[in-house]
């Protein structure tokens, strides 16, 4: 499996993988993986602070027979920016998904 890693960090998050998957790796109460429109937001804390990142759907559901959180997704920011919460992280993502 193939990663991008944000050395800041020592966080890395893969580069394709599924909304199911990501869900079982962040932490609870303090990561979150959120499906936006066409995308994938993920926040999680990190050593010094919170991650974001933002996928894209690379399969759809007439493409395989299960349900959206088993759809693959493909890893298209991962910013090396640190936030202070969670909260300001999913803000960024959601900013960065609009455009």
């Amino acid at each position: 499996m193939r990663y991008t890693e944000n050395r800041e960090a020592r966080y890395r998050l893969p580069n394709v993988t599924t909304m199911e998957k990501l869900s079982m790796n962040v932490s609870a109460g303090e990561g979150a993986v959120l499906k936006y429109n066409d995308h994938v937001l993920v926040t999680d804390h990190a050593w010094k602070g919170f991650i974001a990142g933002i996928y894209e759907f690379i399969e759809t559901l007439d493409e395989i027979d299960g349900g959206e959180c088993e759809c693959r997704l493909n890893l298209i920011t991962f910013p090396e920016e640190l936030f202070i919460d969670g909260g300001h992280a999913i803000a960024w993502a959601i900013s960065q998904a609009s455009k």
